[in-house]
């Protein structure tokens, strides 16, 4: 039997596109179900009758459509009947090419969302029915197969978190083409971040270690200017690039009655980190990390987006947290800690 969170998938499908969520969902099932002919066949059957009325409506529609323009063409003189003819059959096929194109799309990214989905704790809800229309007006257009990917996470995302993205960072993603997904990548491969909601981190960066990575202080890690831009044409980083944000909940801060110090570890290369004082410094200072850092779109796709080992920047970071009197130490979770004072 399908997880509560294919199930709860399954009300998003159908929220997005319709009756049609079950043979979106069908390939998946196959795989998992004895029955996967019966399945099949009946996904089969349902996806060519919802192309089949879909059809039955729209040809009308372009047919009307084009008797208009052919009527002003002629008209005016601009041109004859026989130059702007389109058969019948010509409109059919077009019309089913691209149907049964975005409908493959669709059934890449759901079946992928339920692969996800499979073994993740969701509570069931309703989808947000105009995000569901929007995700699926926009992702029935993706054949890439890793940009598929990068969408199912996005959808797998969603589900697990509800309001995770938001319909603005659909639109960046939307944009978002193969180079410019790597790069990003790559860039989410660098960074730490702390704190924030269930949906969105509060800060996401990659530090320029104490340089500026205008000055191109990150070239060495595959993130120079020129690669900046791109990400800030893409609305995924801020304009500034050598912004800052106080970390120093990562060193811990004193409670109010003085007995205990809580820290909220950073999360970098998937792990969970705490800033140890390697000598005598004060817990209540500001600690100011500089660096590159990510759009509130950026932010909420950084959390489906696959990091990738960058061992050259992993040991600039450790380094430069050395610098300010710091050692980077590995916690289990992102769970806020105390200890005495």
């Amino acid at each position: 039997m399908p997880s509560l969170g294919v199930l709860v998938l399954g009300k998003y499908v159908a929220s997005g596109i319709g009756s049609i969520a079950g043979p979106m969902l069908a390939p998946w099932k196959a795989r998992r179900e004895a029955e996967a002919k019966r399945i099949a066949a009946q996904g089969e059957a349902d996806a060519l009758a919802i192309l089949a009325a879909a059809q039955a409506e729209s040809l009308p529609r372009i047919a009307a459509a084009q008797g208009e323009v052919r009527g002003q063409l002629t008209e005016s003189g601009v041109i004859t009947t026989a130059e702007i003819a389109m058969s019948k059959a010509d409109i059919e096929q077009r019309v089913l090419f691209q149907d049964e194109k975005r409908q493959r799309n669709i059934s890449a990214i759901a079946a992928q969302a339920a692969d996800e989905l499979e073994d993740t704790a969701v509570t069931d809800h309703e989808p947000d029915h105009d995000w569901a229309a929007h995700f699926f007006n926009l992702a029935q257009d993706v054949s890439s197969e890793e940009m598929q990917k990068l969408w199912a996470k996005v959808l797998a995302g969603e589900v697990e978190r509800p309001g995770g993205t938001s319909i603005l960072t659909l639109g960046v993603l939307k944009d978002l083409d193969r180079p410019t997904a790597l790069l990003f990548r790559k860039l989410c491969s660098a960074s730490i971040s702390i704190g924030g909601t269930d949906s969105s981190f509060a800060d996401v960066r990659v530090p320029s270690l104490g340089e500026n990575a205008a000055s191109n202080s990150l070239r060495p890690y595959g993130l120079n200017f020129d690669a900046l831009n791109v990400l800030n044409e893409h609305r995924l980083i801020i304009a500034d690039y050598n912004s800052y944000y106080d970390y120093r909940l990562c060193l811990g801060v004193a409670l109010p009655d003085n007995t205990s110090i809580v820290r909220i570890p950073f999360r970098f290369q998937g792990r969970f980190w705490l800033l140890e004082p390697t000598g005598e410094r004060s817990k209540d200072g500001e600690f100011r990390v500089s660096g590159v850092s990510l759009t509130r779109s950026g932010r909420e796709l950084a959390r489906v987006v696959d990091i990738e080992p960058m061992p050259d920047y992993t040991q600039a970071i450790i380094k430069f947290f050395e610098k300010q009197g710091l050692r980077m130490v590995e916690v289990p979770s992102g769970n806020p800690q105390a200890r005495p004072l």
